[in-house]
C-alpha cells in the first residue's frame, strides 16, 4: 500500500473510531437517563461492542466492555452488579473529569499533566481515587504486566500519580493536601520526573 493510501485509511479510521465511539456514549447516556438500568439494555450493549470492534480497545470503549462482560458473565445480572454498572456508565456519561478535568477547581486542575507520555516499563505508578478499569489489585497487575512498578504511596522515587476517574471533585479537594499535594509539589520543584495524569490517560497508554 502507498503511503498515500495508507495516511487515507488512517484518516478514515479515526474518523470511524471518533464516530463510533460518540455513538456509544450517546447510547450510554440514553440508557442511564431514567436512572434504572434493565437486563435487556445490559445485553444490547453487550451486542452493540462486540459488533464494533474498531473501537473495543478505545477508552472509554474498553471499560464499559470490560464492566459488561463481568456482569454478565455468569449469566444473571444481580441488584448490586445492576446498581454498580448504573453508576459506573453514568460517570463515563456524565462526569466530564475522566477526560478534561473541567468538574475540578481551577486550582487543582492545574496540577494535571494536559499531554503526558505514559510509559510503564521502569517507572514507579502510585494510584490513587476509585477506578473505572478495576480494583486496586487488578489496576497494579495491569501495570506490572507491562513492566511497571506499583507502589502505594508517593517517594522521591514515583512517576506517576494516576487519579482515578470515580474521584469526585468533593473527594479530590478532600484528599488534595495528601498524595497530589505532594506531586504536586513535587511536579513544581522540578527536581523529580513526576506527572500527576487521570485514568483515562494511563488506560490509553495500556
Amino acid at each position: 500500500m502507498e503511503p498515500q493510501e495508507q495516511y487515507k485509511k488512517i484518516a478514515i479510521d479515526q474518523r470511524n473510531i471518533t464516530k463510533g465511539l460518540n455513538t456509544l456514549m450517546g447510547i450510554v447516556s440514553g440508557i442511564v437517563c431514567d436512572d434504572h438500568l434493565h437486563d435487556n439494555e445490559v445485553h444490547y450493549l453487550m451486542t452493540w461492542l462486540k459488533e464494533n470492534e474498531l473501537i473495543a480497545n478505545k477508552y472509554p470503549a474498553n471499560i464499559i466492555y470490560r464492566r459488561v462482560h463481568e456482569v454478565l458473565h455468569d449469566g444473571v445480572v444481580t441488584p448490586d452488579e445492576r446498581e454498580h454498572l448504573l453508576n459506573e456508565l453514568k460517570i463515563l456519561s456524565g462526569n466530564d473529569f475522566s477526560n478534561t478535568g473541567a468538574a475540578l477547581p481551577e486550582h487543582i486542575h492545574s496540577v494535571f499533566d494536559d499531554d503526558p507520555h505514559v510509559i510503564h516499563e521502569g517507572n514507579v505508578f502510585v494510584l490513587t481515587g476509585g477506578f473505572l478499569y478495576g480494583t486496586r489489585p487488578v489496576c497494579q497487575k495491569a501495570i506490572e504486566k507491562r513492566g511497571g512498578i506499583a507502589d502505594s504511596n508517593v517517594t522521591k522515587r514515583t512517576n506517576y500519580l494516576v487519579v482515578g476517574s470515580t474521584a469526585s471533585p468533593d473527594w479530590i479537594v478532600a484528599n488534595f493536601g495528601l498524595k497530589i499535594q505532594k506531586a504536586a509539589d513535587m511536579a513544581a520543584s522540578g527536581d523529580f520526573e513526576i506527572s500527576i495524569i487521570r485514568e483515562a490517560d494511563w488506560v490509553m497508554a495500556l
